[in-house]
């Protein structure tokens, strides 16, 4: 019979969860809906280093060193050989992940907390320490009655097509998804190519239909989600939050998997601490959610950069592109953005 009592209960089995899972040692629970890997919602793309100093280079699908912004017809190519981008396969990043985590994997649906016990499809689980890495439901979090601030949310469909290219592309184009902005990843032998509404309109299907209709493509299958474009709560009563479950999705470019890397790995050494004794459960919560806050003036100013990205007018949007990269701005401002998130190996690995 399956224990229902641990030393930490962790609920989703993506990046946040796993980042926080591999910290851990003891008695660890991790949950999630969907076998680990099986889901892909993100269109993973992430800085090359990130795989790299997780152990799971094997996932890489391809590297790329330019990134092409097209505002309207005008197309500004980005040099980011200082921190090459890569795209990766899903399952083999999140299997790699789960591999290095010594954890008891439990695949069921999470409803609720009640009373300190996690309650789920599979019944009721117990821990003193429960991390919330469910995803924009935040099935926990809202669960405890905190509700995303109307607007919070930008929704996102992608398509996997056989188109081949050699570099990352951002389209902004107001025909194609007003308020919002598409983009082009390609991953070796095909492209995910995708659309993003700001104002979170999540019928989008037409509209991209009819750009790939342009692009003379036709998609193999499409998937989508929501996801968060404004820092929300680390912590809610006892509870840590980490991804997307704690709006911690980065606004603007919309990249959420460093962040639930990198503030799930923080998150995952300082329960570790709570599980060995060396720190009160009161004390780490204070912790983590301090570790936060410090990056709310930077996540402000990608949330103005948004709304700006959103709303001004085209011939704006295409010359503050023009100017970041040009040769005095770019070296200032890529590798600090694409360095964010330094990464740790994790504890025995």
């Amino acid at each position: 019979m399956e224990a229902r009592e641990y030393d930490a209960i962790v609920v989703g089995g993506s990046f946040a969860g796993l980042a926080v899972a591999r910290e851990l040692r003891g008695r660890v629970l991790l949950l999630d809906r969907n076998d680990v890997g099986a889901v892909q919602t993100s269109a993973c793309g992430t800085p090359l280093w990130v795989p790299e100093a997780l152990g799971v280079a094997s996932s890489v699908l391809q590297v790329h060193d330019r990134l092409t912004v097209c505002v309207g017809r005008r197309a500004v190519t980005y040099d980011l050989s200082a921190v090459p981008f890569c795209t990766f396969d899903y399952k083999v990043f999140c299997r790699g992940l789960l591999a290095q985590c010594d954890v008891r994997f439990t695949k069921t649906a999470v409803t609720e907390i009640s009373d300190g016990r996690v309650v789920t499809g599979a019944g009721r689980f117990s821990a003193p320490v429960v991390v919330d890495c469910s995803g924009w439901r935040g099935v926990l979090v809202h669960g405890r009655g905190v509700e995303p601030a109307r607007g919070a949310h930008t929704f996102g469909l992608e398509a996997h097509t056989p188109v081949e290219d050699d570099r990352l592309t951002f389209f902004i184009d107001r025909a194609v998804i007003p308020h919002g902005l598409g983009w082009i990843f390609p991953v070796g032998t095909g492209s995910l190519i995708g659309i993003g509404s700001y104002a979170g309109r999540s019928k989008l299907r037409p509209a991209l239909d009819r750009y790939l209709r342009q692009q003379d493509t036709v998609p193999t299958h499409y998937h989508g989600t929501y996801f968060p474009n404004r820092l929300g709560c680390a912590t809610v009563g006892r509870l840590f939050a980490v991804g997307d479950a704690a709006g911690q999705c980065l606004p603007l470019t919309a990249e959420g998997i460093r962040p639930a890397l990198y503030f799930g790995g923080q998150c995952g050494r300082i329960v570790r601490r709570v599980i060995d004794g060396e720190m009160t459960l009161d004390r780490a919560l204070e912790s983590y959610h301090g570790f936060v806050e410090r990056y709310r003036r930077a996540y402000r100013m990608l949330e103005w950069l948004q709304w700006l990205t959103a709303h001004a007018p085209a011939r704006w949007l295409a010359a503050l592109t023009e100017a970041a990269a040009r040769g005095p701005l770019l070296p200032r401002w890529w590798p600090r953005y694409g360095r964010f998130g330094r990464l740790e190996p994790a504890m025995g690995t």
